[in-house]
């Protein structure tokens, strides 16, 4: 058995996952920042901690767990002291600060050559941008570190004592070379950081050691469980889905949603990274990278509306509210059009000061006709960024999605705005199937990644795209392009 850890923003699962892929256990507890103000978007890693604690003790007290992976969220990192012990909060990607520190990075290495040796678009959301502002306006924190490590390397070192980091977490700090597959040198000089203040990279899937003699004793864990370094979060949810070759496209739905396409380095060139605002990390599967491209609002709109607008459904619960509405919308596309930034613009636009539009209401415009078009909204942004990977000369034959915000109806607009098939699967907790994927085969008990994935992820139903409905949706796509080019500077203004 296998326990699967996925640390994200608004709280961590972990689930006990046969190696026939059955989930035996699942834990989930959520928690939020702990500081939103002026722009800062800060986690207490003290309460992320409590809570993995909590989480492992009820996957797995008293069973046979073989291996626990970790993966997280990218970005954020933790300073630490010799112990594990963090002194102080985390800086999450989202957070605004590091603007000025990015502009230092890009002086002192140089736009283009940053996006050759990283992979990744320029922006202030990458750890590097965080550690300097760190230096500069907390020196005292920075100066008494011992090292900054994302949550992933945080929770790996304080379970088994080992400062590890997988490939695809080391390439969120923008200060790993891809080519090497190291820490690169240059970069590290051109920021003024030391190497000793960042954990080793290792490949994802590597076992970092046994679970600390204390910890296992005090969760109730066999002595022996492996801890292993597992990905991004990103990745193990691709792998959950039971993308693991080059094509293949995994759609995370939650209350954002994130779009992992499987590929070769070669395949995006460093011009195309930064004209579609699409970064490249690598991949769990040795020699292949993904890319990383997400739309900032998907699920989320939906709870916003049925709160703001239906209120008297969502006495019934959300689950109902959400059932009620979809069984009043009509099947053919409405007549509005929605840009999606309700919290920003991400890929392909990158623009924390964009906002949400409505376009086309009249006064016989319904209720449920809002509802469905904000799910099409949500899906022409993931259409647009789909295009965008198109156009950079990657080929997506496969897309698997899969999340708690997906229902049949919104499997089915996103078929139909897509024009392509959409295949889900059964287990929902996709990111901690992906870890127990990587620490089946950390423990040998499978020879590779894709033949683990193959045995342990179950296929769900599928969706076809109605012809005459994509044609619609294809003409729509085409004035939906338009809509954040000529509304950019009124919503910045607002």
């Amino acid at each position: 058995m296998y326990i699967g850890l996925d640390i994200g923003t608004s709280g961590t699962k972990a689930s006990l996952i046969q190696p026939d892929g059955t989930v035996l256990r699942n834990a989930q507890i959520s928690y939020g920042f702990c500081n939103t103000r002026d722009g800062c978007r800060e986690l207490d890693p003290k309460e992320v901690w409590k809570v993995v604690t909590e989480c492992l003790k009820k996957a797995g007290k008293d069973m046979p767990v073989k291996t626990i992976t970790v993966s997280s969220l990218g970005e954020a990192m933790v300073p630490v002291n010799p112990q594990g012990e963090p002194l102080s909060v985390s800086i999450t990607g989202t957070d605004q600060r590091g603007t000025d520190e990015l502009a230092y990075l890009v002086r002192a290495a140089g736009r283009e050559h940053l996006t050759d040796v990283t992979g990744l678009n320029l922006s202030t959301i990458y750890s590097a941008n965080k550690l300097l502002w760190i230096r500069r306006n907390q020196p005292e924190l920075f100066g008494k570190t011992w090292k900054f490590m994302t949550f992933q390397d945080y929770v790996v070192y304080r379970l088994s004592g080992t400062a590890v980091i997988d490939y695809s977490m080391a390439s969120r700090t923008m200060l790993f070379a891809l080519s090497d597959l190291d820490w690169s040198e240059e970069l590290l000089k051109a920021a003024g950081l030391e190497r000793k203040l960042l954990s080793t990279p290792v490949p994802a899937g590597t076992v970092a050691g046994s679970i600390r003699k204390e910890l296992a004793e005090e969760l109730g864990l066999p002595p022996d469980v492996k801890i292993v370094a597992g990905t991004h979060d990103h990745i193990c949810n691709a792998l959950g889905c039971g993308v693991a070759e080059k094509g293949s496209c995994a759609d995370t739905v939650g209350t954002t949603e994130g779009l992992t396409a499987v590929l070769t380095r070669e395949q995006l060139s460093s011009e195309e990274i930064e004209k579609y605002q699409i970064s490249c990390e690598p991949f769990a599967v040795k020699g292949l990278h993904n890319t990383v491209a997400w739309n900032n609002t998907s699920g989320v709109l939906l709870k916003w509306f049925v709160t703001e607008f239906a209120r008297d459904e969502k006495k019934e619960g959300l689950t109902k509210a959400f059932a009620r509405m979809n069984q009043e919308m009509k099947p053919e596309p409405t007549g509005l059009l929605v840009l999606p930034h309700f919290s920003g613009a991400a890929t392909p636009y990158m623009d924390s000061a964009s906002k949400g539009v409505i376009l086309g209401l009249t006064l016989d415009t319904k209720r449920e006709e809002v509802y469905k078009a904000l799910m099409e909204g949500a899906n022409l942004e993931l259409a647009l960024i789909l295009s965008g990977l198109t156009k950079a000369g990657l080929v997506v034959d496969k897309v698997v999605a899969t999340g708690g915000a997906l229902s049949p109806e919104l499997l089915q607009i996103k078929a139909d705005i897509l024009a392509m098939e959409i295949q889900t699967v059964r287990e929902k907790q996709t990111g901690t199937l992906g870890g127990a994927i990587l620490g089946a085969v950390a423990a040998g008990d499978f020879p590779d990644i894709r033949t683990a994935a193959e045995a342990m992820v179950k296929k769900g139903r599928s969706y076809e795209p109605d012809t005459a409905r994509s044609r619609i949706y294809r003409e729509k796509l085409e004035l939906y392009r338009e809509v954040y080019p000529s509304t950019a500077k009124i919503s910045h203004r607002i």
